[in-house]
């Protein structure tokens, strides 16, 4: 018989020996006790308070928080001031020294679809009329935007606060 045919029947003879020895071992079921039988303990009823002596408190529905909150509304006072105001910004795209170029620029950004609105003040004495887009609450809203308006309409803006 050759060599590598001598090896493959020792080593298949040495295998066949070493499940003969330990499969028996393994299945003969002596781990099985241990890991099925485990005491547990369970009540054969839950013990519960009877609802006579359980206060429960309503739940307000969200109509009710609503009346609650106007209430409170109304009840305080009007003259005082708010302890955080809410601060919000405006973007600037245009100052004019007469309200009918401003006028045009603003019918012009609300057709594209932007909200625009006309600023009156005074500049050194005279009457200036700016043209801006907003309110937001937001500043990144209109920095985006700005950014936007530069590239498309070349348009140096700013952001201001409002009002």
């Amino acid at each position: 018989m050759e060599a590598p045919l001598q090896q493959r029947i020792v080593g298949a003879i040495v295998l066949v020996t070493l499940g003969v020895i330990f499969i028996p071992a393994l299945l003969d079921g002596s781990g099985y006790r241990s890991r099925q039988i485990q005491d547990i303990d369970i009540k054969e009823k839950p013990e519960f308070p009877p609802l006579s002596r359980k206060r429960l408190v309503p739940i307000p529905t969200p109509m009710e928080q609503i009346k609650s909150e106007q209430a409170e509304m109304r009840q305080a006072d009007p003259k005082k001031r708010h302890e955080k105001p809410i601060r919000s910004f405006a973007l600037q795209i245009g100052t004019f020294t007469s309200n009918e170029s401003a006028l045009k620029m603003r019918d012009e950004y609300r057709k594209k679809g932007f909200s625009t609105f006309i600023y009156k003040g005074k500049v050194k004495g005279e009457s200036s009329y700016k043209v801006r887009i907003g309110p937001e609450l937001e500043r990144k809203v209109l920095d985006k935007m700005k950014k936007e308006l530069k590239k498309t309409d070349k348009i140096d803006a700013y952001v201001v606060n409002y009002p």
